[in-house]
């Protein structure tokens, strides 16, 4: 066992006399904590006459210290972060007593995952700031026949009080610097922008003003209103703005002028104002009411824009805006009903198949014949869909023609209306004279459905629905007509029924359409040189019309 020599007491004073008057000089030196603590861990050694020393500081949040400086065979564990309670320094952090190890290799408490073959004596002792542990300075020896007596820790204890009023000087000092740049930054950004906020007044295309708040002049008026009214700055404070308001508008103004006083809200209007020669000019007017600190309210600021060139503009623009939004509630409505109309029978195309793949030997011959038909008629409706919506995309771009052929109406008009009853499991009355006529049989034929279909869609199952067939007024073609007795249309929908996607106020959400229907018949009419349209019926409810002319003979 090696005997403790201790290092006389004379040695040891003097050693702490030169570190403290060290650290006095850097109090008085003002040194940035960053340069200080370099200073402090060397002074410190000198205390004891060791090279080897750190300091850790506690990180702002107070979760863990960080060794800032390292000298000795601490320069490379510079950036070692420590827990509260670990190791020598975490435990001086959280007694807030210095702490001293004979042989730290053999010590329980030691950081294991830092090598401590270079140390054998450690000393810890807190850095303070009032009652608040900040840090630690850490000493070592590395000799193994040296040890840490009572006189040294107390004296490197004693050295850690002034080294920490010295590193809580450094720190104020470098806040106080900092402070002081920052209000010269400020001051400096202020006047810039003062200057910069004055030539904007000066160059923006609008008037700039502020307004006393209990007077109510005119405490400052940018050059601007010369460009736009005709009045200088000058004759603008004794005249006052009220005054200039144009007749139509006075009332209003001043009332929404009194509210805002009476209330503190930001003014927010658009108003004429009168020029100097006399013509309307229309403004935009914003202000708000500036308060001091204590929430007094000081004065109005506000700033006056021309916008008499953009009102009509402005009013063009919201028209195409309520347009653009109803085209787009007008795709949503379709995509909507495009997706109802081809998911109900593509499911049960779907359920069918997978019976009939699964069942079908199975199932009796009636039930088979059945599931058969239901997936006749549900394919039909889905290439009823699509067909709708290409010939609409095919009409729009006029790359359709009618292929006529001479046609008896009246019986295509009866297979028609028979084949949708079976379908529909409603049977429309026909009132049908023989009429013979050129016509498309297929887009005639897609006249009388798509009718039928919305008379079905709109009225309730029980309502008697008639198709009727006559020749036309003045003989020449055929009068088309699909009636029911619902509720009839109003007179002032009955033009717009006949626009793409377009929904009747009526049209059931459980069977929406797509909306295209009935725009097909109006086209399918136009192919034929004819039109359709709807008028009320007698007794009540719709009738629905189509005109085809005879063709046009050749030559």
């Amino acid at each position: 066992m090696s005997t403790e020599v201790e290092p006389p007491g004379a040695q040891v004073d003097q050693a702490y006399l030169a570190a403290l008057h060290e650290t006095a000089l850097g109090l008085s030196e003002q040194v940035g904590p960053g340069g200080l603590l370099e200073r402090i861990v060397t002074w410190a050694g000198q205390v004891v006459g060791t090279p080897h020393g750190y300091i850790c500081l506690i990180e702002p949040g107070g979760r863990e210290m960080v060794l800032r400086v390292g000298t000795g065979n601490y320069a490379g564990m510079v950036g070692l972060r420590i827990l509260e309670g670990e190791g020598l320094s975490g435990e001086v952090w959280e007694t807030g007593a210095p702490l001293a190890i004979p042989d730290y290799g053999r010590w329980e408490g030691r950081v294991r995952h830092v090598d401590s073959d270079g140390f054998r004596a450690v000393l810890g002792v807190p850095l303070r700031s009032g009652q608040l542990v900040t840090g630690v300075i850490g000493l070592a020896w590395a000799e193994p026949d040296r040890t840490f007596t009572d006189r040294e820790v107390d004296s490197v204890n004693r050295f850690a009080e002034v080294a920490s009023i010295a590193l809580d000087n450094a720190r104020l000092y470098a806040a106080t610097q900092q402070e002081l740049a920052e209000r010269r930054r400020a001051e400096e950004q202020l006047r810039a922008a003062e200057r910069r906020f004055r030539t904007l007044v000066e160059q923006i295309p609008a008037m700039v003003y502020s307004e006393d708040f209990e007077e109510g002049g005119r405490m400052y008026t940018s050059p601007q209103i010369e460009t736009m009214f005709g009045y200088t700055p000058e004759e603008a404070s004794k005249d006052h703005w009220k005054r200039r308001l144009h007749p139509e508008d006075r009332e209003r103004v001043l009332a929404e002028d009194a509210r805002v006083d009476a209330t503190g809200e930001p003014f927010r209007i658009e108003y004429r104002t009168l020029h100097r020669d006399g013509h309307p000019i229309w403004v935009r007017d914003e202000a708000d009411l500036v308060h001091d600190d204590d929430g007094t309210p000081l004065f109005w600021q506000g700033i006056v824009v021309d916008i008499t060139e953009s009102k009509g503009a402005l009013e063009r623009e919201r028209e195409v805006t309520q347009r653009l939004r109803a085209l787009d509630r007008m795709k949503n409505t379709f995509l909507d009903a495009v997706s109802h109309e081809l998911r109900t029978p593509l499911a049960a195309i779907v359920g069918i198949g997978i019976t009939l793949e699964q069942k079908g030997d199975s199932l009796a011959t009636q039930d088979r014949n059945d599931l058969y038909t239901r997936l006749v008629v549900n394919a039909r409706k889905l290439n009823r869909l699509l067909d709708d919506l290409l010939d609409l995309d095919r009409l729009t771009h006029g790359i359709v023609t009618p292929k006529r052929r001479p046609t008896d109406v009246a019986a295509l008009a009866k297979r028609i209306a028979e084949d949708w009853g079976l379908l529909s499991d409603r049977q429309p009355q026909v009132v049908a004279e023989p009429v013979t006529v050129s016509i498309d049989p297929a887009k005639v034929e897609r006249i009388v459905e798509n009718l039928l279909s919305n008379a079905a869609r709109h009225t309730p199952p029980e309502t008697p629905v008639w198709v009727r067939v006559e020749r036309s007024p003045n003989g020449d073609g055929v009068l088309l007509a699909v009636e029911d007795a619902g509720a009839g249309i109003p007179e002032e929908q009955r033009d717009s029924v006949f626009e793409p996607f377009r929904q009747g106020p009526d049209a059931p959400p459980y069977a929406p359409g797509v909306g295209i229907g009935l725009t097909l018949v109006a086209r399918f009419a136009e192919l034929h040189g004819g039109k359709a349209w709807v008028e009320e019926r007698p007794g009540g409810g719709s009738s629905f019309r189509v005109l085809i002319p005879e063709a046009p003979q050749e030559g």
